[in-house]
């Protein structure tokens, strides 16, 4: 952070100082609705290189925009979180995302194509059905298989899902999770398994296997860009 006797001849270079840098602003977007996991970060921008990152949370850390928790727990869980002075950030995050979708209406949220990819979503909510089947299926091109949240997915072997994004409520998915890595050594190949959650509990998503947890609400299309960076469609594009 600055010297308190550094002079500027505008208030935006205050702005630009604390949030310069390539990857700065998408770092603290993707942490706008809660927290993220080093590896959740690596995995939602796909073309920052692990010393980038690191240097980058770092001096975001010092400038006092976000916090870094450890957990007191096996294996040690460490989280990077929005301080509330990050938090105050929002407004100037969501106003550069809709003047980028402004400029490049074909653009929307990130250039996104999921065509040839399976997708199996578990989830009571027929609201958040309907809109992920425009973003996923008819936006992003990917195959959608949509059903309720059980312990279980009987047809599994015939739909052979390449993503499992499951709507986490309080109901034991050990089950389920066991049945997707079953499929998994079958396959001989991965399946990333997404969680939404309503409440905090991040630690039990990653106990189960998941590689990204978003708390809700979510936005369908960053449920797309997530998926297109776990599958590797993003460097595609």
């Amino acid at each position: 952070m600055s010297s308190s006797k550094t002079r500027y001849s505008c208030a935006v270079e205050v702005t630009l100082e604390l949030i310069c840098g390539k990857w700065k602003c998408t770092i603290l977007w993707w942490l706008r609705r809660g927290g993220k996991r080093f590896g959740e970060l690596m995995q939602l921008i796909p073309r920052i290189t692990q010393k980038v990152l690191t240097q980058q949370l770092r001096e975001l850390e010092k400038d006092g925009l976000i916090e870094r928790k450890v957990y007191n727990e096996k294996p040690r869980r460490v989280e990077y979180y929005l301080t509330p002075e990050g938090e105050t950030l929002g407004p100037i995050l969501q106003v550069m995302c809709d003047w980028g979708k402004a400029k490049k209406p074909e653009f929307q949220f990130c250039p996104v194509e999921l065509e040839g990819l399976h997708i199996l979503i578990l989830t009571d909510v027929a609201d958040f059905c309907d809109l992920l089947r425009v973003e996923l299926e008819v936006t992003a091109k990917a195959q959608l298989t949509i059903q309720s949240v059980t312990p279980r997915v009987e047809n599994l072997q015939q739909i052979l899902p390449d993503v499992v994004v499951v709507d986490l409520g309080e109901q034991d998915l050990s089950s389920l999770v066991q049945q997707i890595q079953l499929l998994e050594t079958e396959l001989g190949r991965s399946i990333p398994m997404i969680a939404l959650i309503e409440i905090p509990d991040r630690s039990r998503a990653f106990t189960k296997g998941f590689k990204l947890v978003f708390t809700k609400p979510i936005e369908p299309v960053e449920i797309a860009v997530a998926i297109a960076s776990l599958t590797g469609k993003l460097n595609e594009n």
